[in-house]
């Protein structure tokens, strides 16, 4: 009787926040930074970084459609790199380039095959990131409409010409020349910065990655940092809260005001996301806080996702079984990718698209259609319990 009591509070909260929110102005960051640019970098408003910043907003952070984000992907796929510096945060080794026309883009390289399997006894937090992985995360976001990745590409460079002579000087003391005659670079992080496990050039100086476009961060732009509810206990020995708490979304989630709006429908998303790539990794979430109320999740972070795909761990769709609540328009959309294949999409979407061929090979392609069949199972296990009024809340979030 309670749990039911709950649910329809529940309800009623994202009903009045619906209300509350649905005539909102959509807000952009080129909005947000303006002012400051116009104080201290005015060339900076004439700039292709702005006119990609005027497509940002509250509610996605890029749109397909406009003719910016072709320029983008050009962009962040050819321009020169000016510096190359290491990214601080983060366990394994990420490089900031600095683009002409006022934008920095992550970097994310190399580190192993398409086909490789994450080993069965490694931990998620031990696992290696790809770039790979980041390539085809940002393909699927886009195919399923959320526009909530960051853009980024596939890229070859030089690094020695690229990387190397552009590193900054803490950078560049980690270069050395490797037993095989490549050119190699080993970081600072906490995972995998080593000479054993250091990025080479294969052949020679020959270096792929993912070049991921950074958007403003603090202090220009503030940033919501929040802990996933459902995060892992990053132990090897022990285990998280709702790992041994079937009530744990009627205990904890649905008792906290910080998810009796967007949020909590923003997180059963993500958990359908990270689902479909196979994301164990997602502690945190985040959002631009500077946006207000009624703002998106950002999707960061996919590099450790695609790591298995001859297995689905049914753990990450745990926020969607326990709450047994799902937006409309999200399902809608995965139902809209089901019929026409999935698969079929993401694969034309990676071969179009990518200067770096095979993304993904067919056995994660043939991964992600069983696990969005798997999803609506889950949904549909939901709705017995609940009805299809108990489970789909439609927020007016498109």
């Amino acid at each position: 009787h309670d749990k039911v009591q709950l649910r329809n509070y529940i309800h009623q909260a994202l009903a009045k926040w619906k209300k509350e929110h649905q005539n909102d102005k959509i807000v952009t960051l080129a909005s947000l930074v303006h002012d400051e640019l116009l104080r201290d970098e005015p060339s900076k408003l004439n700039t292709t970084w702005y006119a990609f910043m005027k497509t940002v907003n509250n509610l996605r952070v890029y749109d397909p459609r406009s003719p910016e984000f072709p320029r983008l992907l050009n962009h962040l796929q050819n321009a020169e790199i000016i510096e190359a510096s290491e990214m601080s945060q983060g366990t394994q080794i990420k490089v900031i380039f600095d683009l002409p026309d006022g934008f920095e883009a992550l970097f994310k390289p190399y580190r192993v095959p398409r086909n490789y399997q994450t080993l069965p006894d490694h931990f998620y937090f031990s696992d290696i990131e790809r770039h790979h992985a980041e390539i085809a995360a940002f393909h699927l976001d886009k195919i399923l409409g959320f526009y909530r990745v960051p853009p980024l590409i596939g890229r070859l460079v030089h690094i020695t010409r690229d990387i190397h002579e552009r590193a900054t000087e803490d950078l560049a003391k980690t270069f050395f020349v490797s037993p095989a005659n490549n050119t190699c670079f080993r970081g600072h992080c906490s995972y995998y910065c080593d000479t054993s496990h250091a990025v080479c050039g294969k052949p020679g100086d020959r270096l792929e990655g993912s070049v991921q476009i950074l958007l403003p961060r603090p202090p220009e732009v503030e940033w919501h940092k929040i802990t996933h509810p459902y995060r892992r206990s990053y132990s090897a020995i022990r285990k998280a809260k709702w790992e041994n708490n079937e009530n744990y979304c009627y205990d904890h989630v649905f008792l906290d005001d910080d998810y009796h709006n967007r949020l909590l429908l923003d997180m059963m998303d993500l958990s359908a996301f990270d689902f479909l790539i196979g994301n164990l990794d997602r502690h945190h979430m985040m959002r631009i806080g500077s946006f207000g109320a009624n703002t998106a999740l950002v999707h960061l972070d996919n590099g450790r996702s695609f790591g298995r795909y001859d297995h689905d761990d049914l753990t990450i769709l745990t926020p969607i079984r326990q709450c047994c609540l799902f937006r409309y328009s999200t399902f809608a959309r995965l139902y809209r990718v089901y019929r026409q294949g999935l698969s079929t999409l993401l694969s034309r979407s990676l071969e179009n698209s990518e200067q770096l061929k095979k993304i993904l090979v067919d056995e994660h392609l043939r991964a992600v259609d069983r696990r969005l069949e798997i999803l609506f199972e889950h949904l549909e296990t939901c709705i017995k319990t609940y009805t299809v009024k108990g489970v789909m809340i439609d927020d007016g979030i498109d």
